[in-house]
C-alpha cells in the first residue's frame, strides 16, 4: 500500500516537471474558457447554482495557472501556454456556445420588388421562411423581406441574398424571443 503510494506522488509530481508544467498550463486554461463559457449560458438560463459552481472552478483554476505564469514572466514556455491556452479555449469556448444556445437573427432586405421577390424564392428554395412586405422607398416601391434565422445559417442567408444583388440593403438584428413563425432550424 506504502508503495504504491509513494509512486502515485512521483508520478503526480512528474506532471509539475519544468518539462510538463506549459502542457498543463495550455490544457489548464483552455478549460478555464470553456468554464467560462458555460457558466455564462447558465447564468443567462437563470441557472445559478451551477453557475456559482462554474465560477468557484473557474476562478481556481485561473489563479492556479496564473500563478504559475505571473511568479516568472521571464518563462517563455509558460507564458506562451498561457496565452495560446486562452486563445484555444475561446476558440472551443465559441464552439460550444453555438451547439447549446440557440440564439437567432433577425435580417431585413429592401430592394426593389423583382429582386426582393427572387431571393425570397431562392430562400424559401434552401428552407427559410420569408415574410414580403410591400413599401415605398425614396425612390418608389419597395419590398422589404423578413427573415429570422439561426445565427449559424447567417452566413447561408447572407450568400444568398448577395449571390442575386450585391449591393442590396441589408440589415440583421438579434432576436430575443421566437414564438411560432417557419425558422428553419425548429424543423431539424
Amino acid at each position: 500500500m506504502k508503495v504504491s503510494f509513494q509512486n502515485t506522488m512521483a508520478g503526480a509530481m512528474t506532471l509539475l516537471e519544468p518539462d510538463f508544467l506549459p502542457i498543463l498550463i495550455f490544457a489548464l486554461r483552455v478549460t478555464n474558457n470553456i468554464i467560462g463559457t458555460v457558466r455564462l449560458i447558465l447564468v443567462s438560463r437563470e441557472q445559478r447554482v451551477w453557475g456559482f459552481a462554474f465560477a468557484s472552478l473557474e476562478s481556481l483554476l485561473f489563479a492556479y495557472t496564473a500563478g504559475h505564469v505571473i511568479t516568472d514572466l521571464n518563462n517563455i514556455p509558460n507564458l506562451a501556454a498561457y496565452v495560446f491556452g486562452f486563445a484555444v479555449g475561446g476558440l472551443v469556448g465559441m464552439q460550444v456556445e453555438n451547439r447549446f444556445v440557440k440564439s437567432y437573427e433577425s435580417v431585413t432586405v429592401i430592394a426593389s420588388r423583382e429582386i426582393s421577390h427572387q431571393m425570397a424564392e431562392a430562400l424559401r428554395g434552401s428552407g427559410h421562411g420569408v415574410t414580403e412586405i410591400m413599401g415605398e422607398g425614396a425612390h418608389g416601391v419597395v419590398e422589404e423581406l423578413r427573415i429570422i434565422v439561426h445565427r449559424r445559417d447567417l452566413h447561408q442567408v447572407l450568400k444568398i441574398i448577395h449571390d442575386i444583388k450585391e449591393d442590396v440593403f441589408v440589415t440583421v438584428e438579434h432576436s430575443e424571443f421566437i414564438r411560432g413563425g417557419w425558422i428553419r432550424a425548429h424543423r431539424r
